[in-house]
């Protein structure tokens, strides 16, 4: 078990799970003053160890706190965002909505988009980009978030039209070069936080991010890139209900949720390529986050069970690859307390993401089963298999919505030393 209370006041926020993940002064003051090319002189064992032990170097300052609920000052970085994103999902309904400040720009990034398995409704090409009125806060384009209270309830609004897409994302029109055809849409939902926030690598398990960090190319460029301002955040698991309007069909939504909060410089070719993953199968949700550099690989998350939130111990991932498409199906298989977790994602709906020319993001609600079914053992090593077999009618399953990007520029040329 986690700890986690969802009715905490501890004053100083949500208490961490875990210790920090990032390597502290101490590692970086061996890798100074060791030669170049520390992962030559340190065998991974020894890694391993350096990291378990700066993993408890974070300051309680970085927990989430009710005050990181508000705008974020702009530090004059001019990558700077800061980004509140809701995911939810229901059966045959997926809903995800975005605000990203671009202070540097002058902007914001606004998405919303509904997913069925028949049509999607977004935004014109997806996402829209609005300069200017950088002072309206998290309403923007029809779009409001506002923080009833903070880490514990959300309101999200919408108002205007939304672009009808087929299941593949391409926009519907009536004739070849005719406009796109578009819906009025109108969502009234409220989040209702149902635990308290998750840091992406600092709640995830310890174990597994020493051993990760034991495993990577640990040499001064890594070292430099971990310590440079990263972006911080949090997500929070809960529930999404209102009602959702497209033209005259008026239906109630009440789904799983994920509340996503970030800020801090964004690249998003940063990662050659990445995957986020929220998933819901009967009374279990799960959220895993995958990431791959040239130097290291990340990876972690948590299975929320009815008994509590635990955080992933292991992680193995299989992916049925299409060439410029999402995934037909990603399998999972979890180590976590509480017993293995094997999971299969089917994409039934996709919608394709250019991210500012260095990252292509695909966006997929996807239908869960149990891979191979309930009984079957996990083992993240070697990750669950990929069938495509008819399913059982009656079979359980459920829903969720997996996010996978990739770096689009070519790596720049290591220099010689």
């Amino acid at each position: 078990m986690s700890g986690r209370d969802s009715h905490s006041e501890d004053s100083r926020g949500p208490r961490p799970l875990h210790p920090h993940v990032e390597p502290g002064p101490a590692a970086s003051e061996l890798a100074t003053s060791a030669a170049p090319g520390l992962s030559g002189l340190l065998r991974r064992g020894v890694k391993a160890a350096i990291a378990r032990w700066a993993v408890l170097r974070r300051p309680a300052s970085e927990w989430p706190r009710p005050q990181d609920e508000a705008r974020h000052a702009w530090d004059g970085r001019p990558h700077f965002a800061e980004e509140f994103v809701f995911t939810a999902v229901q059966p045959e309904l997926g809903v995800l909505a975005r605000l990203e400040w671009l202070p540097g720009r002058d902007a914001h990034r606004v998405w919303l988009t509904l997913f069925t398995p028949t049509a999607i409704y977004s935004l014109p090409g997806g996402q829209a980009l609005l300069r200017g009125d950088g002072e309206r806060g998290w309403s923007v384009g029809g779009l409001t978030f506002d923080c009833v209270e903070p880490l514990r309830t959300w309101t999200l609004r919408y108002r205007g039209a939304l672009h009808v897409h087929d299941p593949r994302g391409r926009p519907l029109r009536p004739a070849g070069d005719a406009p796109a055809e578009s819906i009025e849409a109108r969502l009234d939902l409220t989040f209702l936080a149902g635990l308290l926030p998750f840091v992406p690598g600092t709640d995830d398990d310890p174990d597994l991010v020493a051993r990760q960090l034991g495993a990577a190319e640990w040499d001064t460029r890594l070292l430099r890139a971990v310590r440079r301002h990263p972006l911080r955040g949090y997500v929070q698991a809960g529930d999404l209900h209102g009602t959702i309007t497209l033209g005259g069909d008026l239906r109630a939504f009440g789904g799983a949720a994920l509340r996503v909060h970030n800020w801090g410089v964004r690249d998003w070719g940063a990662s050659d390529a990445a995957m986020q993953c929220f998933l819901t199968l009967g009374p279990l949700r799960t959220f895993v986050h995958t990431a791959r550099f040239p130097w290291v690989n990340l990876s972690g998350g948590f299975v929320q069970r009815p008994g509590g939130v635990v955080p992933i111990r292991d992680l193995g991932v299989t992916q049925e690859r299409r060439p410029g498409r999402a995934p037909a199906r990603t399998g999972l298989a979890v180590e976590a307390p509480g017993g293995p977790l094997a999971l299969e994602a089917e994409t039934v709906a996709e919608l394709p993401l250019d991210m500012d020319g260095r990252g292509h993001l695909d966006i997929a609600l996807v239908r869960v089963h149990a891979a191979g079914g309930s009984e079957r053992p996990a083992r993240a090593s070697d990750g669950p298999r990929l069938v495509g077999a008819v399913r059982p009618p009656d079979e359980p399953q459920g829903w969720g919505l997996c996010f996978t990007q990739h770096r689009l520029l070519p790596r720049p040329t290591p220099r010689s030393t």
